[in-house]
């Protein structure tokens, strides 16, 4: 996982997302609630697919990739647009495109489905009262979800989601970065998510990472360390003495690749180049 960018630029976000139509939506659930409420009927709701049309904008800014496990969905899959807080809990926010990201069908529908786990205080559900008014419905609505053109809404949008602490991080807003950690193991040819020591809540984080998205499941790990030998490769490669100065450049140029957005697992290796340039020791795999 690593951190990502929103684009707001309103050519590339689908117009369903942004201005009056999404409150329409909202609107339209929250009467719906309103009837159930009045007559003491359970606040279940069905809700009608319109997030995929955001799924070509999404899966660009996440280079293809799962925004999760940073494996290549696209290239195999069609993949998911995943509502990052579950509709079913919070309905209100299921045609909001803050709450949108793409993500390999593994991730989502083999793991997350609608687990979501915080250690602060949630965000709260719009109050639909029964006798609430139509145009109290729309002052609410308006108010209950960010425009993602609008950078004030964002801003609050992104509070809410700071107060709520979510364990299960958003790369869109938490960075991965400050939590994650990798281990390699030669031994079981396994790359392993595992916490930053020494940093506040990272291992809360990365146990509810590991839990809700699989982040260590069985394939997820052995193809990790596959990459981890190719970046290695070219580390040794760099490293060694007897290697001309050309095939070093070339090595070093493919290091940099591997860490570019568009690489698979390119969190792993930033991080790995980080302890290398710290001085410390990598473990060699097991090709040597």
């Amino acid at each position: 996982m690593i951190f990502l960018s929103r684009e707001r630029d309103p050519n590339v976000i689908d117009n369903k997302f942004y201005g009056a139509e999404p409150i329409k939506r909202v609107e339209e659930l929250m009467k719906r609630i309103r009837t159930k409420v009045k007559n003491g009927e359970e606040l279940k709701l069905k809700f009608r697919s319109k997030w995929k049309d955001t799924k070509p904008q999404l899966l660009k800014e996440t280079n293809g990739k799962c925004a999760y496990c940073e494996s290549h969905s696209s290239v195999v899959a069609f993949g998911d647009v995943e509502h990052y807080r579950p509709k079913s809990i919070y309905w209100w926010l299921a045609y909001v495109y803050d709450n949108y990201l793409a993500s390999c069908q593994v991730c989502n529908q083999s793991w997350k489905s609608n687990k979501f786990e915080y250690a602060g205080t949630k965000m709260p559900a719009p109050d639909i009262p029964a006798n609430i008014t139509n145009a109290e419905i729309s002052v609410l609505a308006a108010d209950s979800i960010p425009d993602p053109l609008q950078t004030a809404q964002v801003r609050k949008f992104e509070i809410a989601h700071n107060k709520e602490k979510p364990l299960n991080i958003n790369p869109y807003i938490d960075d991965p970065a400050r939590y994650f950690a990798w281990e390699a193991l030669p031994g079981t040819r396994e790359v392993r998510l595992i916490n930053k020591p020494r940093t506040r809540n990272a291992r809360k984080i990365v146990d509810a990472c590991e839990r809700i998205y699989g982040l260590n499941r069985p394939r997820l790990v052995r193809r990790r360390y596959r990459a981890y030998e190719i970046y290695m490769g070219s580390v040794l490669v760099v490293n060694d003495p007897r290697v001309p100065a050309n095939l070093k450049l070339i090595h070093q140029q493919l290091i940099s690749s591997y860490m570019d957005a568009e690489a698979e697992y390119a969190g792993m290796v930033r991080f790995f180049e980080a302890e290398r340039a710290s001085g410390k020791t990598l473990p060699i795999p097991t090709f040597i």
